[in-house]
């Protein structure tokens, strides 16, 4: 690669991860590249902020220049990092998010003008941001106030098991997830699942103990935790712990960041372009694994073809794994894999594991094929552009690919077991090996049904005749799938259409804006109310025109045919079930005997707020057990929340 190529990938990657929110390389690959690069030719080309302002956004000049940190590697580079300690003393320490950073500019009321970095000197303003904030009050400051939106991994998760349940591509990681949904033209219905911490006033040169304490007295934001120590090799041992305790505590971090303590220090040690002098950023390598790849399995899900890496077993993070997603085949194009080539596997931010690189082999064979034919039907494959390009790669190869014969038994069997998961209208027994012999997926099975819905006309001796069936659990399954029929409010319903793209969040949406199957069958048969629709949060043009489309009102008018969505009742403006008619605000964290979604929908259904972190103002946090030594229930008492278990709340609702 020529210097102008090296850097001309990496501007791509520049831009890829910060203004299109979807980067072409890991973060091991880009900074290997830049490192590179730097070696070769100096970092004079690289002086710059990463990022500018899209056109689809309103441009804001900051105030302040908004730019980056120089790093050192924790492993790699202890000296320099003694060194940069020595030079900095005294300092404290701070996590480094991986998120979006955003500042908030004050208005006259405390309200603010949320504005991503950009290139450091314009950035965009954001047309919504996290509703809490979107008020008055929350920054009386009077200075700009930096911070970083970000996904925390419990609320990833929960994302993407919905967004799987309803055959929607999954998030490749929190802080992809948070950007784009901060990001997207349209108010995302995911925007208020998303954090904001904060940790500098960029304008105000004084000590960071004041500007902590300034911005936790004087906004409504959370304040990001800090750390010190009392000498240089002490706050190595504290940086270490540091990262690792909140690596594993829920809030994605990819570092940790050490700033001087002391006032004056933007003047007193200045900066470049790129970063300014006064802090640097320690970089912790993330758990990897050299293994030898095997094959590549394709997925057939209700909307797209999944390629799956199976690999050699390895540990990681201290869990064994041995497959990997390679989301799309653009993503195998660009790693240029073959059976038995070495690859590099990292379980970034004990999350999803994902091949990074490929060493390749001396002879390799052939490698691995596109796939023309759905591997369960046999029908010829279609694909469709990615919406962000990869560097390197041929246009006609930055694709997904998906099966688009609607009788494929195994698109059949995906919805099937989609809409009868416990996400959805929760029918005990119809897993997605069940569905599977249902509709002829499974080897030797016959197909008994066409659609999803028409599992609500089958009889006992259908199910008895399945591979595996006998009279009581036929009878199970049966009496099952007949209370679905009558147990299912309007979102739920919504999303059991098995359309892609319109899942929970989106029900939930339409339930609370028409109320009725009825009034929403009705706004969707009019094709005059499509901007009544679009009015909804969470709903733009491009969905509107699905929930108006044939494929959409054809689905919930057949299943309407079979299924009674029951109306719904909003809760009363006081809301809550005590006696004072309190409106209660919880927070839900470990492992519970149901979903955390289920929970939380249940107690907004009852008036009640649920939030992510633990403040004065939380009443209940709701835990595996009451006497929870987790550090959110620690906390919980320290500040007099109640700290509950599944028996307690069942009391406090009734």
């Amino acid at each position: 690669m020529t210097r102008e190529e090296q850097l001309a990938a990496i501007r791509a990657a520049d831009a890829a991860y910060y203004n299109s929110d979807a980067p072409v390389m890991t973060d091991s690959e880009y900074d290997r590249l830049r490192a590179d690069y730097i070696a070769k030719y100096g970092s004079a080309d690289l002086d710059y902020v990463p990022g500018e302002a899209a056109a689809a956004f309103s441009k804001f000049r900051h105030k302040v220049p908004v730019i980056s940190l120089a790093k050192v590697k924790f492993d790699e580079e202890r000296g320099k990092l003694e060194s940069e300690l020595r030079r900095l003393w005294p300092v404290l320490h701070e996590p480094k998010l991986d998120g979006l950073t955003v500042v908030a500019y004050p208005r006259a009321d405390g309200s603010c003008t949320f504005v991503t970095r950009g290139d450091g000197k314009t950035g965009e303003v954001l047309p919504a941001f996290i509703r809490k904030y979107e008020r008055s009050g929350v920054n009386h400051t009077g200075e700009a106030v930096r911070g970083e939106v970000f996904m925390d991994v419990a609320t990833f998760s929960a994302i993407n098991a919905e967004r799987e349940a309803a055959g929607e591509e999954l998030f490749r990681n929190p802080r992809n997830a948070a950007a784009g949904i901060l990001r997207n033209k349209e108010r995302s219905a995911y925007l208020d699942r998303l954090r904001y911490m904060v940790y500098d006033l960029p304008a105000l040169d004084a000590a960071e103990p004041d500007k902590l304490a300034l911005l936790r007295a004087m906004t409504s934001f959370e304040v990001a935790p800090v750390g010190s120590a009392d000498s240089v090799e002490d706050e190595i041992a504290a940086i270490e712990s540091f990262y690792e305790e909140h690596l594993h505590g829920g809030v994605p971090i990819d570092g940790v960041v050490v700033k001087n303590a002391e006032a004056g220090s933007l003047a007193r040690f200045g900066g470049t372009n790129h970063h300014n002098s006064n802090a640097v950023a320690v970089k912790f390598r993330p758990d990897q694994a050299k293994t030898a790849l095997r094959e590549i399995v394709w997925q057939v899900g209700r909307d797209s073809l999944t390629p799956v890496a199976v690999f050699d077993e390895v540990e990681l993070d201290g869990t064994t794994v041995s497959k990997a997603s390679l989301h799309n085949w653009a993503n195998v194009r660009r790693l240029a894999l073959h059976p038995g080539d070495a690859v590099l596997v990292e379980k970034a931010n004990e999350i999803i594991p994902q091949i990074i690189q490929n060493f390749g082999q001396e002879t390799p064979p052939a490698p691995f094929a596109r796939p023309t034919v759905c591997p369960a039907c046999g029908a010829a494959l279609a694909s469709r552009r990615l919406e962000t390009a990869m560097p390197d790669i041929p246009e006609d190869e930055q694709i997904e690919l998906f099966c688009p014969n609607d009788a494929c038994a195994e698109k059949l069997a995906q919805a099937v077991a989609y809409l009868g998961s416990r996400r959805l209208l929760a029918i005990d027994g119809l897993s997605v090996m069940t569905a599977r012999k249902l509709t002829g997926a499974a080897e030797g099975a016959e197909k008994r049904i066409a659609a999803p819905w028409d599992i609500f006309r089958l009889t006992v001796d259908d199910f008895r005749s399945l591979p595996g069936y006998a009279e009581k659990s036929a009878a199970a399954l049966y009496d099952a799938v007949q209370r679905a029929r009558t147990s299912c409010d309007l979102a739920h319903f919504v999303a059991a259409c098995c359309v892609p793209g319109v899942g929970l969040t989106v029900g939930g949406a339409l339930m609370r804006q028409y109320r009725t199957a009825d009034a929403l069958l009705t706004a969707l048969s009019d094709e005059t109310r499509k901007e009544e629709l679009t009015g909804i949060d969470g709903i733009g043009e491009t969905l509107a025109g699905i929930l108006q489309g044939k494929v959409f009102t054809n689905a919930f008018a057949a299943l309407r045919e079979v299924v009674t969505p029951t109306d719904y009742e909003p809760p009363a403006e006081n809301g809550g079930t005590e006696p004072t008619g309190k409106r209660l605000t919880f927070v839900i964290t470990g492992k519970l005997s149901r979903p955390r979604d289920e929970i939380k929908a249940e107690l907004e259904a009852k008036g009640h707020k649920v939030t992510g972190s633990v403040s004065k103002n939380t009443d209940y946090l709701l835990c595996e057990s009451k006497d929870s030594q987790s550090a959110k229930a620690k906390k919980a008492r320290e500040l007099g929340t109640q700290v509950i278990g599944e028996a307690d709340l069942a009391g406090i609702l009734g």
